[in-house]
């Protein structure tokens, strides 16, 4: 930023935050169905006004980055903008068991359906759920973004696939099972310190600035994912 700063200060700036800068979310009311968690104060999802509360190492270093991007556009007039994401995922994404949910559990999938027929591990009960957002319209915000910077320098924007892309690992394991005629066995393990147990944005804010919103369902974007990892 000082860099930008000092010698380049007409750059334009997207900083990739995390919905980690919300922190655990448990100051909210919370439904457990059958296969997932519902919050019941923030049905359609949260919004920025959503107070934030640094947790893990990984959330504190993006949230300070997140600030600072805020500030120096405050500050110095910089054109930053900040899109803090709940879950990306889509084609060329080399998953691990700690990032990139879905495509990990779709590799999973792949070696089921090879024969690899062993339990693989979760973290708590399966029931905890994100909004995911396919590589394809996380493409197209960015340029779209990048086009109409001027209409949102200085701000920050929750970025999801909203409510209706949203999914539970049962459900993502049921959504698999079908698709590839398949049984997704697992254990569990214990709940990860600080997990959320919904995080669906709310992203009327940025669909209101540049007119953009995801396309891509989370039904034909898991299978776009399996097809692509089972090819390579």
């Amino acid at each position: 930023l000082e860099a930008v700063r000092q010698y380049n200060s007409n750059c334009n700036i997207i900083y990739s935050s995390t919905n980690k800068v919300y922190g655990d979310l448990e100051q909210y009311k919370y439904n457990e169905t059958e296969t997932r968690y519902t919050c019941i104060d923030k049905p359609n999802g949260y919004d920025e006004s959503t107070q934030l509360d640094f947790h893990s190492p990984y959330g504190c270093s993006k949230g300070a980055a997140d600030q600072y991007m805020l500030d120096y556009a405050r500050i110095f007039g910089l054109n930053t903008v900040v899109f803090r994401h709940s879950s990306m995922y889509g084609g060329r994404q080399f998953a691990t068991y700690d990032q990139g949910w879905v495509g990990w559990f779709c590799q999973k999938a792949v070696e089921i359906k090879n024969g690899i027929n062993k339990p693989f591990t979760i973290s708590g009960n399966g029931k905890q759920v994100r909004d995911v957002l396919h590589a394809e319209d996380m493409i197209s915000l960015y340029f779209t973004a990048l086009a109409n910077v001027s209409k949102i320098r200085g701000n920050a924007f929750n970025i999801g696939g909203t409510i209706v892309n949203s999914l539970s690992l049962l459900e993502l394991f049921k959504l698999l099972e079908d698709y590839c005629n398949i049984d997704m066995r697992f254990t569990n393990l214990p709940v990860r310190e600080s997990d959320q147990r919904v995080f669906v944005a709310d992203i009327k804010k940025i669909t209101n600035a540049i007119d953009w919103s995801p396309k891509v369902s989370a039904k034909d974007g898991v299978q776009k994912m399996y097809d692509w990892t089972s090819s390579i």
